[in-house]
């Protein structure tokens, strides 16, 4: 069943998350086909890497309703909100995945999927359980995005938002690069962190001045890697599938963890 998702305000606030991230995903290969069709969305059973059938339609992935406002140069969300017949904890359990696709008229080109599994959130009554879970990239189509889920009674309101490709940024972060080969050399060079379980992975790295660090997420919950020093080390969020690097050239110590989960902690040591 379609309709108004009981607690939007919670579900609005993912908003925000989805943006923090969304610099990482500069390299549209769909966006040409993509502008303001909507995208049909739904749960299937099996996973990311072996969809089965579908289990729950879902609202298509649509621009939100109302006047733009701000920069034009701002990356486009569509969002989705729908309340299906089935309980969250059955959803969890039994297998599924929410898949997203390009259009009515190609249905069979995906263009983001997550699987659904992760923390689940519990407040003081069922009713307040939830889960977010990150939607990666496919078929090179430059969109993400997360997709909430939360427990209401025999019922379960999803969320998804998604984050559209812009080809302003991607020029704009090709530019970048362009004049930065150093940057693109220490980004080859990169010690890789995996996220993974919840940790960073490993927990403790060394890397001379000038090395640089790729943190890839493997899992399906959004995190970041946070200084002590936010001037020092900042990712914004880090979907799942997706990867954030950085250059050290400063010599020294630096702690750093997630900020949705502060339990998660690592450091990085600059000769």
């Amino acid at each position: 069943m379609n309709g108004p998702l009981a607690r939007p305000g919670r579900y609005l606030r993912l908003a925000s998350v989805v943006a923090l991230g969304a610099f990482a995903f500069l390299a549209p290969a769909m966006a040409a086909q993509d502008d303001d069709a909507p995208h049909p969305a739904h749960i299937h059973s099996g996973t990311c890497a072996e969809l089965g059938d579908v289990v729950l339609p879902l609202t298509d992935v649509a621009p939100i309703d109302g006047e733009s406002s701000g920069a034009t140069s701002a990356l486009p969300v569509k969002v989705s909100e729908t309340t299906v017949d089935a309980p969250l904890q059955e959803i969890i359990d039994g297998g599924h995945a929410i898949n997203v696709h390009l259009s009515a008229d190609e249905i069979g080109t995906y263009i983001a999927c997550g699987d659904i599994g992760g923390v689940v959130h519990t407040g003081e009554n069922y009713s307040d359980q939830e889960l977010i879970v990150g939607l990666g990239e496919l078929n090179d189509s430059g969109h993400t995005g997360v997709a909430w889920l939360g427990a209401d009674g025999d019922q379960t309101n999803v969320a998804i938002m998604l984050v559209e490709p812009s080809e302003t940024a991607s020029a704009g972060a090709e530019a970048a690069q362009e004049a930065s080969p150093e940057a693109a050399e220490a980004s080859a060079e990169s010690t890789a962190v995996t996220i993974q379980g919840f940790a960073f992975n490993p927990p403790t790295i060394e890397i001379p001045a000038g090395g640089s660090v790729t943190w890839t997420n493997e899992d399906n919950a959004p995190h970041t890697a946070t200084g002590l020093d936010r001037d020092a080390l900042q990712s914004g969020t880090i979907p799942f599938g997706e990867s954030y690097t950085q250059t050290f050239d400063t010599a020294g110590t630096f702690e750093y963890f997630c900020e949705f989960h502060p339990n998660m902690e690592g450091s990085i040591v600059v000769e």
